[in-house]
């Protein structure tokens, strides 16, 4: 799970600095770039947090936070390709 990538996708999106999206979701800077430079996994409280100061649900993140290469066993990953060539960017496109 590539948690950190999700969150500065839709961060970006927003147009929100990293201060920004920490002072938002009551998180210190250093807590929130942990998280984004992947050192530390956000809690499931701070994951809702982050959500609702980006004005999504925390479910989406979660799905942009699947990481195929990594998180599957190749008959998982080849099944998922197959059936989802641009899971990513559907996912994505979700977010308005």
């Amino acid at each position: 799970m590539n948690w950190g990538k999700a969150i500065v996708d839709i961060r970006k999106k927003r147009q929100l600095t990293q201060s920004q999206l920490a002072q938002k979701a009551g998180l210190s800077d250093a807590a929130l770039s942990a998280i984004e430079t992947e050192k530390s996994r956000p809690s499931e409280e701070n994951l809702k947090k982050i959500a609702a100061s980006l004005d999504t649900d925390p479910g989406v993140i979660t799905l942009l936070a699947v990481n195929p290469e990594t998180d599957m066993n190749e008959e998982a990953r080849a099944k998922f390709h197959e059936l989802f060539p641009d899971f990513h960017k559907l996912i994505f496109s979700t977010i308005r």
